[in-house]
């Protein structure tokens, strides 16, 4: 992730396809989903719609409280290096994280349900754009500078935009592309495989790079269309698939998806560092407060110290209490333990909302 420091440089590199691109992987997705499904998934949207949904995470870009979400739109893997699994911080993990969350959406709040929806919506859409699994050396391409048709722009904007506006892609040519493919191909297509979704995108770097003198020419557009509508409707079905894994009637009976990556082991005081991360918080107990849960208030400990200077928090929802054997506030005051999930931020604190004792350990 090194070669991305200068990210900032390259603003472009966080986007996917542009606001066309996006939307049309989201209308895809909702339009091959059962009723029952589309119905739970605009209801945890709530006042959101699908297509803005679809660029939400673009649309924050702008607000830095958002800033730690910029590494999650890609991943980098170099020109001939293999893809090795990791805790780092990309396209891939994130989600892995977010379906592996909203498997247990009812032991989370409403507000992180939706964020990890919209999240969805806009993640599998970029994925599927090749110079979001490109190379960190070119920055995706947005270092790679060309002439598109006598116009100045970089070689990443080109797919994220130029080639959907230039050619005319819409949903209707998306659907038609639809239209030719037999039930056993469209239920491959379908297979949940985020790792397998990125190599797919790998394997279409050698056709992104195939230009000469630095210029895009109408022939390169006619021919990368064909690539840009299937990516689209892969991105699409592939979304489609995750909401029926997520809200469908079967979707405890789907098969499971790569396993989240492995977590970073910090300290109370590092955790406001790793928001929205996965991690394991190693820390003593500084009491707590359970009041009556059937008024919907959480169990609370305070880790690192005691409240209100407690520099972190485990938050434990009335719900999911009753899987545990004993009393949190009361039996793990005083003992160090180590707490592992997605770190959250509440009230300017950080916190951890377990929902499984197994993601408790106790030290001492």
């Amino acid at each position: 992730m090194a070669a991305f420091s200068a990210a900032f440089l390259f603003p472009q590199y966080l986007f996917a396809w542009g606001k066309t691109g996006h939307q049309i992987v989201a209308e895809i997705a909702m339009a091959h989903i059962s009723d029952a499904t589309r119905q739970k998934v605009l209801a945890c949207l709530g006042t959101t719609t699908p297509d803005e949904a679809s660029v939400w995470m673009d649309e924050m870009r702008s607000n830095h409280d958002y800033d730690f979400m910029k590494p999650w739109h890609y991943i980098n893997v170099e020109k001939g290096a293999a893809y090795t699994p990791g805790n780092e911080e990309n396209v891939v993990n994130q989600i892995t994280i977010a379906i592996n969350e909203l498997k247990h959406k009812k032991t989370i709040c409403a507000e992180q349900a939706k964020t990890d929806v919209m999240e969805l919506f806009h993640l599998i859409g970029d994925l599927h754009q090749p110079l979001h699994v490109g190379y960190g050396a070119d920055h995706g391409g947005n270092s790679v500078q060309v002439n598109f048709l006598s116009k100045p722009t970089n070689l990443h904007w080109v797919w994220d935009d130029e080639i959907i506006q230039q050619q005319k892609i819409s949903l209707a040519d998306v659907e038609d592309l639809y239209k030719t493919m037999s039930t056993a191909e469209i239920e491959k297509t379908k297979t949940i495989d985020v790792v397998a979704w990125m190599k797919e995108s790998q394997t279409l770097l050698s056709e992104v790079y195939q230009f000469q003198n630095n210029t895009i020419d109408e022939a390169y557009c006619e021919r990368n269309k064909v690539i840009i509508e299937k990516r689209l409707l892969e991105a699409g079905l592939r979304l489609g698939a995750v909401l029926e894994l997520l809200f469908g009637d079967t979707a405890q009976a789907q098969p499971m998806v790569q396993a989240a990556a492995p977590t970073v082991n910090i300290t109370p005081e590092e955790a406001t560092q790793h928001i929205g991360q996965q991690v394991t918080v190693c820390g003593k107990v500084f009491g707590g407060k359970f009041l009556d849960k059937s008024n919907g208030t959480p169990t609370l400990l305070n880790i690192g110290a005691a409240y209100p200077d407690s520099p972190f928090t485990v938050v434990i929802f009335g719900s999911d209490r009753a899987q545990f054997s004993y009393k949190p506030e009361e039996y793990l005051d005083g003992k160090t333990i180590c707490v592992k999930g997605k770190v959250k931020e509440y009230k300017g604190k950080a916190e951890i909302v377990v929902s499984n004792p197994d993601q408790i350990r106790i030290d001492h």
